[in-house]
């Protein structure tokens, strides 16, 4: 036998005090004493001799005292919630809560949690685990783990706005190493049907559903949010592609739909394409957040909204000194990304090497051929070195372009990095001569564009953010160099977007929506006929419980009879 609610040893120490506390509570029982006293004075005097209560006196009525312990062990034993120990089970029991987006609906999640306890209840504590839907499927118990911890640590569980991770984990080495060879396991799981619809058992794998989400049928969402340079050429702005869906998956209109920008309401006009997708235009790209919602929610709130984070496309602060190239000035001048400006005010100065013009800024430095490589990348104390492998490809100089230089400078023209307190770029000034017919070249503005971007650290554009994906970085697609925050972790693998909402890479604030049609539309239908649920057999009530309270109510009801008839005091 087992309890629910405490440990074993915690429930006996708990009986043992109960024991003890009622016991003394008997020896201090009230004792009726007739004492005559001749006057009111005397009162106090009598009370201190013969005190109502004291201790050390010769136990007495033992019925009494069996019967009010026998009650309160009872109703002890009832409130830790005793089971009897399943029989031994020849098959492993893996538990599978998938608690993502399908578990959002209603009060689905509550449910499938009492479905996967009482199911765990009635299995052998040898042969069961469980798991918890993540990224990384997360054990929740361990086998001959209390399962009383099982309740406890749910506690705290919530669906979270992602997809469904559960045909990954089926194979994943976290439960196919939980999963004896020896012997047949049996996958219970608990979530929306179309989790553990790609799923294929294989033998010796047996699944089986625990519970299964309610469908929504009026389900309705949106599936789709992301930004595009606007049409209209305007540098500072951008086009916002939208879709929201019935549960028939036609798209909704503009009316059934609410937009906000950074939390406030905003009142917008829309374009419908053939296609029934809605696109809002010039919105301004400003970093703000960018959200939308439907105008009437439904059962099902997890695709009931999205946000996405808009890229900052406000144009950069240049300062041009005196002395810059007239190449890159005219470059700067056309180019609606930059506004020119003073010194003091500008993000980025471009100047020669012996001007004294706009210091404490990064900088483009025009510098005479030396020792020094003809492009000189400076990059901050805080930042990782970056990558020279295709940098001047991707600042725009082709290798054609580089060889060109390389004749008319009659010089090998390649790059190298230095570290130091801020970013910096240094080129040769023969590069911009015009004799040498790289400031003519087709290139050269995108060179200048995407050399100031990455001194300025411009924001990344971000077309979209969607929860179950890899991050992607559009910035070369538009003019701005790769971000170095995205490219770090781009790295190490380390995009995947695990969920909905705002998260951060580094200092760089992202909003990540939903956005899944198949999760939109599965939500409103029902579980495929071959999917039913099946539970674990056991007792379909707590009889335990049930019998020690009845029995305590018995013993209350006897203990009450004997003191009416005058036999217990």
């Amino acid at each position: 036998m087992s309890f629910l609610s405490l440990p074993v040893w915690a429930v006996i120490a708990g009986a043992f005090g109960l024991a003890a506390l009622l016991f003394a509570l008997q020896i201090l029982k009230a004792r009726q004493k007739l004492v005559r006293i001749a006057a009111a004075g005397l009162w106090a005097q009598a009370a201190r001799v013969t005190p109502l209560r004291v201790f050390r006196q010769r136990f007495q009525r033992w019925l009494a005292y069996l019967l009010i312990v026998a009650i309160a062990l009872l109703l002890w034993f009832a409130g830790a919630r005793p089971e009897m120990a399943p029989a031994r089970d020849a098959a492993d029991h893996i538990f599978y809560l998938d608690a993502s987006a399908g578990l959002m609906g209603r009060d689905d999640l509550a449910q499938a949690r009492r479905a996967l306890i009482a199911d765990a209840r009635n299995t052998d504590p040898a042969r069961r685990r469980v798991y918890l839907d993540g990224a990384v499927a997360t054990p929740l118990l361990q086998p001959g783990e209390n399962l009383a911890l099982l309740s406890q640590r749910l506690d705290g569980v919530r669906a979270r706005p992602a997809p469904s991770s559960f045909a990954e984990a089926f194979v994943s080495p976290e439960l196919d190493g939980a999963a004896s060879p020896r012997r047949p396991t049996v996958f219970h799981y608990y979530g929306a049907w179309s989790g553990a619809r790609p799923v294929t058992p294989s033998a010796g794998r047996r699944l089986v559903y625990g519970y299964l989400a309610a469908p929504t049928p009026d389900n309705r969402g949106i599936v789709a949010l992301g930004a595009s340079p606007a049409a209209s050429g305007d540098a500072g702005r951008a086009d916002i592609l939208v879709e929201a869906i019935g549960a028939d998956g036609v798209s909704l209109p503009a009316d059934a739909l609410r937009f906000s920008r950074d939390g406030r309401d905003v009142a917008v006009e829309t374009l419908a394409r053939p296609d029934g997708r809605l696109v809002v235009r010039d919105v301004i790209a400003d970093g703000g957040l960018f959200a939308v919602r439907l105008a009437r929610s439904d059962a099902f709130p997890a695709d009931d909204q999205a946000g996405l984070r808009l890229p900052d496309r406000r144009p950069v602060r240049v300062a041009l000194s005196p002395g810059a190239p007239a190449a890159v000035v005219r470059a700067v001048r056309l180019n609606p990304a930059f506004t020119v400006t003073a010194p003091q005010d500008a993000q980025v100065v471009v100047r020669r090497g012996s001007e004294w013009f706009g210091e404490g800024r990064p900088a483009l430095v025009v510098s005479q051929a030396g020792d020094q490589s003809a492009f000189v990348f400076t990059y901050g104390a805080d930042e990782a070195e970056p990558n020279l492998a295709g940098a001047l490809d991707a600042l725009g100089v082709s290798a054609i372009e580089t060889q060109a230089l390389a004749r008319f400078t009659r010089r090998d023209v390649a790059a190298e990095t230095r570290p130091g307190q801020q970013r910096g770029v240094a080129v040769w000034s023969a590069l911009f001569d015009e004799a040498g017919g790289f400031p003519a070249a087709s290139s050269f503005p995108v060179f200048v564009a995407r050399t100031l971007s990455w001194l300025a650290d411009a924001g990344p554009w971000i077309p979209y953010a969607q929860a179950g994906t890899d991050l992607t970085d559009q910035s070369d697609l538009f003019g701005l160099s790769s971000d170095r925050r995205i490219a770090d972790r781009a790295m190490k693998g380390d995009l995947f977007l695990n969920q909905a909402g705002e998260t951060r890479i580094g200092d760089l604030r992202l909003a990540v929506a939903l956005t899944n049609r198949e999760i939109t539309m599965d939500a409103a239908r029902a579980a495929p006929a071959d999917m039913v649920v099946t539970s674990v057999r056991g007792p379909a009530v707590d009889l335990l419980f049930i019998l020690l309270v009845v029995i305590a109510g018995l013993l209350l009801l006897f203990e009450w009879r004997l003191h009416q008839r005058g036999a217990m005091a």
